[in-house]
């Protein structure tokens, strides 16, 4: 499960940002969170779900830009070529004294018990710093230690061949990401760990496909897909997914550069078309072409549930902007309560999502803790969370009081 996520110098941040999902001290709505035991036996109790609200402009997309691009490079960075520098870096520019600064990423997680934290600072032409603490019983053990890019500290908690991992990391790739390609496991465990964090790093645009091969790939995977929109209210009967090979000779030069700079073989892509089936008054099946003929709503619906029903099911923390694109309120509320139901979310599963949808901002949906807003200050982007201020149990009306001004992070219009 994802505690906390800290960014510095991206974007429209300047100054070092922290998301938390760790539960304050009251008690309210204990749907919403859920009490993980650590290999210390201790306790944490950890929010299901985190939402984030502010002006347009105000860099609320930019905090899930920023974990996207950490989990990029980590993923990504052992492939970098020499010249290549580092991807995905993108400095606050509006300040002569962070240009040319680092861009620093943390995250603290926990991973079957054990609680790690992982983090790293680049520029666009290296890695400067990267560190991994893990807590199997209490006191930090230190996995990695790297500074000023290629000085190595003492790793004591690491086993295995640290020096050739050490030897074979480039300046602009990530040690974790080297030594889990040279076959480090219990690094492997951390790398997977992070792969648990979805939507932010591949976003939704691979979503329908990933929807299609799931409902492809057994008669109960595509029948839940087709309960999850049906549960909406939408009269879809049932659906088809039919697959193709991608004509080479079809694709683009620009997707061309792309798969070429992600390494991907062009020959295994696929295609998928979908149809969806209705029943007409008088009783007969009316098969319709997905892409042309739903409305952009079931579109989504149909897009998000392979990803929803995956997190939910693996216990997964999907991350996700605008959450309330061409969907009804009621239905944004209904897939957010998933997370705060304990029969479907059997596994722990969180939610981390930005919109504008402010009927769910009310106390029968969140805790104060589980509320994040998002303004600028000079330029730069602030995050705080509703927990920050005085709200009467059951007396204040969270969204007229935000849309008020009460808690900030809204636009001022001009006359």
């Amino acid at each position: 499960m994802l505690l906390e996520f800290s960014v510095t110098n991206f974007r429209s941040i300047k100054e070092k940002q922290t998301l938390s999902l760790l539960k304050t001290k009251k008690n309210e709505l204990e749907n919403n969170f859920t009490t993980v035991e650590l290999s210390t036996g201790k306790t944490l109790e950890v929010l299901n779900s985190a939402v984030i609200y502010g002006a347009n402009a105000s860099g609320k997309s930019n905090l899930v830009l920023a974990l996207g691009a950490m989990l990029y490079i980590v993923q990504d960075s052992f492939g970098y070529q020499p010249d290549q520098g580092v991807k995905n870096i993108e400095p606050f520019l509006l300040s002569k004294e962070s240009v040319n600064q680092p861009t620093e990423f943390e995250l603290d997680l926990i991973d079957d018990g054990i609680r790690y934290v992982y983090g790293f600072s680049a520029t666009q032409e290296k890695i400067i710093d990267e560190w991994l603490y893990q807590y199997p019983k209490g006191s930090p053990q230190n996995l990695i230690d790297r500074q000023s890019t290629s000085q190595w500290g003492v790793m004591n908690g690491l086993k295995g061949k640290k020096k050739i991992w050490q030897e074979s990391t480039k300046d602009n790739s990530l040690f974790l990401s080297t030594a889990v390609q040279l076959n480090s496991e219990l690094l492997s465990i951390v790398f997977f760990a992070l792969g648990k964090l979805k939507g932010a790093h591949k976003g939704f645009s691979g979503s329908y496909g990933f929807t299609c091969h799931k409902a492809n790939k057994s008669k109960e995977d595509k029948q839940e897909i087709l309960e999850f929109i049906k549960a909406a209210s939408i009269d879809i009967e049932d659906f088809s997914v039919l697959e193709e090979k991608v004509d080479a000779e079809t694709i683009s030069d620009e997707f061309k550069k792309i798969l070429k700079e992600e390494n991907l073989d062009s020959s295994k892509l696929k295609n998928f078309k979908v149809e969806t089936q209705h029943l007409s008054n008088d009783g007969n099946i009316v098969s319709f072409d997905f892409q042309d003929q739903e409305s952009d709503g079931t579109q989504k619906l149909f897009m998000l549930s392979g990803p929803w029903l995956d997190v939910l099911e693996n216990g997964y923390c999907l991350v996700m902007d605008e959450l309330h694109n061409s969907l009804h309120p009621k239905l944004v509320a209904y897939l957010v309560s998933m997370f705060h139901n304990p029969e479907i979310n059997k596994n722990a599963a969180q939610l981390i999502f930005v919109t504008h949808e402010t009927s769910l901002l009310n106390q029968d949906t969140f805790r104060k803790d589980q509320v994040w807003f998002c303004e600028k200050e000079n330029n730069a982007t602030k995050f705080f969370s509703l927990a920050d201020f005085k709200v009467r149990k059951g007396v204040d009306n969270l969204e007229s009081a935000y849309l008020s001004g009460r808690y900030g992070a809204v636009p001022y219009l001009k006359q």
